[in-house]
């Protein structure tokens, strides 16, 4: 495992002096679960240890409620959770949202428009609370489906989506194609008023401004009064990085992007298959 410093090892001696102020943020896809989307026994008999210890675990995920939901209850999760790459915190024991954010309909609806027209291969999946839409339904749209064990409400045009708490929206995109989709973003009218990031190989994402996961790390703090934790971050993508960089120690496993690595002070010997959550835990606790 790389360790980038030696002080990073001085830290790790420190937490384990007290493993019940651990406050272990992890992403989901690409870092808690498997490529089968799956959470491994690996992973889960850590994860019960460190709670064991007196420790948190908090799941931060971009996805929504819908395709989070299911896996709560194997994971025995009676913690806050990040929803929405951090535009809800949701308590599982009280089955409540805590805080959320929602898009400006209006200049959303007038960026998906510009968008779809633009990129007539790309969906919009629209996410509100109790509810996903599918605009200009695609191929990739319906393996993320698959792959997040979720089906949305296919609509025939974007005027037939309803106003609303829109939580966020994300573009199925052409892994090919997300370079030049990312670039034309950035030319949209007020483009400055949301966040835009790139949660996966072929997902692009609008959420509402100061929306990201490392905003909500932070105030998950505030909400539950945890400021004398120790907090340890873990993800592989670019929208992982400010979480990462707003932890006290950040992870990654090793097949994380170059961008998550570069800001991480542990990068696993093992990717998300071989239980590299697992890894981290068990270095902080042994």
């Amino acid at each position: 495992m790389d360790i980038k410093e030696i002080r990073i090892s001085d830290t790790i001696e420190r937490i384990r002096k007290d493993p019940s102020k651990i406050l272990f943020f992890s992403d989901m896809d690409g870092t808690l679960l498997g490529k089968d989307k799956k959470l491994s026994e690996k992973n889960m008999t850590a994860i019960r240890r460190l709670v064991d210890r007196g420790g948190k675990f908090i799941v931060a995920t971009g996805r929504v409620i819908q395709a989070t939901r299911h896996y709560f209850r194997p994971m025995g999760l009676d913690l806050p959770c990040i929803l929405c790459n951090g535009g809800m915190i949701y308590d599982c024991a009280q089955n409540k949202v805590m805080w959320s954010s929602s898009l400006d309909t209006k200049l959303a609806r007038r960026h998906i428009r510009q968008l779809l027209d633009a990129f007539p291969d790309v969906c919009a999946e629209i996410c509100t609370p109790d509810c996903i839409y599918d605009v200009q339904i695609n191929e990739e749209e319906k393996a993320h489906w698959k792959m997040a064990g979720f089906t949305a409400e296919i609509m025939d045009s974007l005027d037939e989506v309803p106003d609303g708490e829109w939580s966020k929206v994300l573009f199925a995109v052409n892994e090919k194609r997300i370079p030049a989709f990312a670039e034309y973003c950035t030319t949209l009218e007020g483009y400055e008023k949301a966040e835009y990031v790139t949660s996966g190989h072929i997902f692009h994402e609008m959420l509402p401004k100061n929306c990201t996961k490392g905003e909500a790390l932070l105030r998950l703090i505030d909400i539950y009064g945890l400021q004398d934790c120790f907090t340890v971050a873990m993800g592989d993508y670019d929208n992982d990085v400010e979480m990462l960089e707003n932890a006290n120690l950040a992870a990654c496993p090793v097949s994380a992007r170059d961008s998550v690595k570069k800001v991480s002070d542990i990068i696993t010997d093992t990717d998300n298959d071989g239980g590299s959550v697992a890894d981290v835990i068990d270095l902080l606790l042994d």
